[in-house]
């Protein structure tokens, strides 16, 4: 009998890596509705998870064969009185069995990491607004909801732009 993999689980604003060990998910149907369970490999490639992918994050990683990696980041997002959860998957360089035989002169300049975030991310108040957001949530997880993380994270924002 096979040993049963444990069950991954995201923090919030903590990105993790994964590889996928398949080229498809394995689609169920439970009392919640139809589930995309997915086997995959954490960042080192030195356990291997099951992954219930949201329907969004499915909707990126169907897309993909085994051996596909992505950083994978659960967000949470406070509108009205409602905290909304959002996920963020940013695919990291191509499986080796995508890759092309290359010359070496190629390969060379192909050793250069990945850009894994869009050209915005280049920007000094992206990011200064991204740190901003997710100090803010920890400040709100602190205080037991207490402040509105749009409220801290704006003031914040404003704060460290002057």
């Amino acid at each position: 009998m096979s040993e049963q993999r444990r069950k991954l689980e995201l923090n919030l604003n903590e990105p993790v890596k994964i590889e996928l060990l398949f080229d498809a998910p394995m689609v169920g149907q439970s009392q919640y509705g139809e589930y995309y369970l997915y086997a995959v490999k954490n960042g080192d490639g030195t356990t291997e998870y099951s992954f219930f992918a949201p329907d969004d994050v499915h909707a990126t990683l169907k897309e993909n064969k085994k051996g596909a990696r992505f950083t994978i980041t659960k967000l949470a997002e406070q509108k009205g009185s409602k905290i909304i959860t959002k996920y963020e998957v940013v695919p990291l360089q191509p499986a080796p069995s995508e890759q092309t035989p290359q010359t070496e002169e190629v390969k060379q300049e192909k050793v250069t990491p990945p850009v894994t975030e869009p050209p915005v991310a280049e920007d000094k108040y992206f990011s200064i607004m991204l740190n901003s957001c997710r100090d803010a949530m920890k400040i709100q997880s602190e205080l037991g909801g207490m402040m509105d993380a749009k409220s801290l994270a704006v003031t914040l924002f404003i704060a460290r732009t002057k």
